[in-house]
């Protein structure tokens, strides 16, 4: 089988090396990886027709000439953010000082036709829980967006609602509840679960377990059988991504979900009460794995004051992604929630 020819083209090697490697690290001779870092030769190499699957090249270097070469994949670096396609509409446009990972992820994602499902990696099912000290983060748009994002972009995902009261309903476009005919289901943990419940799950672009009718504890369900679940969900490696989208209340049940992720997103805001609740928060759990823990700072307007980066109050964490704040978003769809740049920015950090 003919493998793939990926061109990578800048002047920057600041830009390129790591790029470079983060494709040796993936694919390593799965693909035909060629570098170009002169623009002379640049020139040279496409003055006569190429054959070229993806063609990742710097603003500088790039040409609406390129679309003789009849390239499928094609994406320019460049500076400053601006649309998503390039005028001539034939390339899509990087910014180049993103995160190589997220360069990387943007490029693959977007080229699923040219390296197909072969390239993917033996899969091993990831659980993403999404946790917030307080209420009011934004954490369910954000875990459904990032589901919504994470389907779009060829995964498959399973959506878990891990609240004592579901309700995210309300964002999708059934708001039915699971029938109480299958609660029986849910009454007793085994590590079988999966396969008793999996009629019960639906599909909205990607798979999700339906609400219930009302309160775990009015029903007779315990928390804990979420966590149950979701290790039954895993073991059989049917899923790239299980979301899981819980409540703000800490307890052991809380704890030991957070022990069977595989990453935790801590939703906060800017404001002083989300800091001091926030730093509250991880007095009680062990968040030094800095790839395991990842710190959300959604809803962010740089008009307003960041107490997260206070010299009065100190913040216990890092902030490694500032959300900015999405205008009129609780009137949105979901499908146009996932089409904000902010929530997409979110997913390329997972895939």
């Amino acid at each position: 089988m003919k493998k793939p020819v990926v061109v990578l083209a800048d002047t920057d090697i600041k830009i390129i090396t790591p790029l470079e490697l983060r494709f040796l690290e993936e694919y390593d001779d799965k693909i035909d990886l060629q570098i170009i870092t002169d623009r002379e030769y640049f020139d040279e190499y496409f003055s006569t027709p190429k054959n070229v699957d993806v063609l990742v090249a710097d603003e500088a270097l790039y040409s609406s000439e390129l679309q003789k070469q009849n390239i499928p994949k094609m994406f320019v670096l460049t500076e400053e953010v601006g649309p998503d396609k390039t005028s001539d509409l034939i390339a899509e446009r990087i910014q180049k000082y993103s995160s190589i990972k997220e360069i990387f992820n943007r490029i693959v994602s977007l080229s699923s036709s040219v390296f197909g499902s072969s390239f993917d990696p033996v899969k091993n099912t990831q659980v993403l829980l999404f946790y917030s000290a307080g209420g009011g983060a934004g954490k369910t748009t954000l875990a459904l967006g990032v589901s919504y994002c994470l389907t779009q972009n060829l995964k498959k995902v399973l959506y878990i609602n891990a609240e004592r009261i579901n309700s995210y309903q309300y964002l999708l476009n059934s708001v039915i509840p699971i029938s109480s005919n299958a609660y029986s289901s849910f009454y007793h943990s085994s590590p079988d679960i999966y396969a008793r419940i999996k009629p019960v799950l639906r599909n909205e672009h990607f798979d999700y377990l339906p609400p219930f009718g009302a309160s775990l504890s009015s029903l007779g369900i315990n928390f804990s059988i979420y966590k149950n679940i979701v290790e039954s969900v895993k073991k059989t490696n049917e899923y790239d991504y299980i979301v899981v989208d819980t409540d703000t209340v800490f307890d052991n049940d809380k704890a030991s979900m957070i022990s069977v992720a595989d990453k935790v997103f801590i939703i906060c805001e800017q404001n002083r009460k989300s800091l001091c609740a926030t730093n509250m928060l991880l007095k009680n759990i062990s968040y030094s794995d800095k790839e395991k823990f990842i710190f959300l700072c959604n809803k962010y307007n740089k008009s307003q004051e960041n107490y997260l980066v206070s010299t009065q109050e100190k913040a216990n964490f890092a902030v490694n992604e500032y959300i900015k704040t999405i205008k009129d978003i609780d009137s949105k769809k979901l499908a146009e929630i996932c089409a904000e740049p902010e929530i997409q920015k979110v997913a390329y950090m997972i895939i």
